[in-house]
């Protein structure tokens, strides 16, 4: 009678565990499903109901009851990511959330689970992509900066794996610019492996610099351009992937002055070498007065306010009096005012290459990458130099695509047709195939 208790108890137990795995293995498996049909929301449900089941995420393998003879795994050896897949469909669906606020909670409270994994050490470059993502579109600069230092600080070494069976494709693909491939760990115990092209870096050139300048903070009715400050960001990345510039020779300008921008051109002018190749990027608020271009700091009173405002000549010639060629683009709104509009002067010297993201009386848009706000234009600029791959791109081929791309959309979807129509290259004292 003893021993029938005693087993009775035992076959309490293993049934009581047995149950258990099976209520957060179920849940788990639902957030999945509904991941899978782009339901987001029930999705994060799950996932959270699966983490007050068994609370965290686990990198390894989960063994599952058996004899040791039979060594079983949950869904063959995939991580365990409930909380890691709450905050991303979290993301998610915040691209569904049409009042601004409900949306920036939203985004908050992913942002501080994202966070929370990191806190525990949790690092995978996923977490890292879409924590930056979260920022990104929480307009949040400064954190964002400081992830990407702390990413850099990595130096690669990101041992922590999550589930990435419920990624889009879209995600899948753009995680796989990162390292060439995505390997995403699946319920089929092993990796599934999507190749994108030749994604390996193209060769740093010593004599390529690049700065770029994105003020969002203006307060001058018109100029105001709030994805200015993330698409410098975006935009590094993408020359140092793609283009051949080096970290060291690229500086990032965020929500500047005109003071500041003018002391922190002059600084990164004293570090380019002569003759030197240099891409400059400026997105904000610009306007023409008196036959001068000059571009707005975010102290800028009034679109008249050039005590505010740095001259896009005194700009150039930092540049032009060391012999560099310069590849100038400019993502700034183009108001005709008294016939007169940004982008209306034209150098007279120096070696200079000028696109403008919009023709005059237009202005800048943005569209959603990866759940990313992103300046048409530097959306093109960023998708074209993925095309090339190449540390030598041709000035006017170059234009052309990133033309052909705005009006045609990423691979043909999403054509921004005539809502915003970029000029080609202005060319003075170059050749039209010069390379940058």
């Amino acid at each position: 009678m003893k021993f029938s208790r005693i087993g009775l108890s035992l076959v309490a137990v293993l049934a009581a565990s047995v149950a258990f795995g099976q209520a957060w293995s179920d849940a788990y498996n639902a957030g999945l499903k509904s991941a899978k049909s782009l339901k987001w929301g029930e999705a994060r449900e799950a996932f959270v109901r699966a983490a007050s089941l068994r609370a965290e995420d686990y990198s390894g393998s989960t063994k599952l009851p058996g004899p040791a003879t039979e060594r079983r795994f949950w869904r063959n050896g995939a991580p365990y990511s409930p909380n890691f897949a709450a905050a991303y469909c979290g993301l998610k669906l915040t691209n569904e959330i049409t009042s601004d606020a409900d949306k920036t909670a939203l985004l908050k409270q992913v942002a501080g689970e994202f966070e929370a994994l990191v806190a525990k050490g949790q690092d995978s470059r996923e977490t890292y992509y879409f924590l930056s993502m979260a920022y990104s579109n929480l307009r949040d600069v400064a954190k964002q900066q400081e992830l990407e230092t702390k990413y850099q600080g990595k130096n690669g070494k990101f041992d922590w794996k999550v589930d990435g069976e419920f990624f889009t494709q879209e995600d899948k693909a753009a995680l796989g610019q990162l390292t060439g491939n995505t390997d995403v760990i699946n319920s089929n115990g092993g990796t599934t492996t999507t190749t994108i092209g030749d994604a390996g870096p193209a060769r740093v050139m010593a004599d390529k610099y690049a700065l770029l300048i994105g003020n969002s903070e203006s307060r001058v009715e018109g100029m105001k351009v709030p994805f200015a400050a993330s698409d410098v960001l975006f935009l590094r990345e993408k020359l140092v992937q793609y283009a051949g510039y080096g970290q060291a020779n690229i500086d990032v300008i965020s929500n500047a002055g005109a003071a500041q921008m003018k002391a922190s051109a002059e600084a990164f002018a004293q570090r380019v070498t002569n003759g030197a190749t240099v891409f400059l990027f400026f997105s904000g608020g610009g306007s023409n007065l008196d036959g001068k271009d000059f571009l707005a700091g975010i102290d800028a009173k009034s679109s008249t306010d050039s005590a505010s405002m740095y001259s896009k000549g005194d700009f150039y010639k930092l540049f032009v009096s060391k012999g560099c060629k310069i590849f100038a683009f400019f993502q700034v709104s183009r108001p005709v005012v008294a016939g007169r509009y940004f982008g209306l002067e034209t150098p007279m010297v120096g070696s200079i290459a000028q696109t403008q993201a919009t023709i005059p009386n237009g202005s800048v848009y943005s569209v959603v990458r990866n759940g990313q706000e992103v300046g048409l234009f530097s959306d093109a600029i960023g998708g074209v130099l993925g095309e090339f791959r190449s540390n030598q791109v041709p000035i006017t081929e170059f234009g052309w695509r990133v033309f052909d791309w705005m009006r045609g959309g990423r691979n043909g979807d999403s054509g921004t047709g005539s809502q915003q129509v970029m000029t080609l290259p202005v060319i003075v004292n170059m050749l039209s195939d010069e390379r940058f």
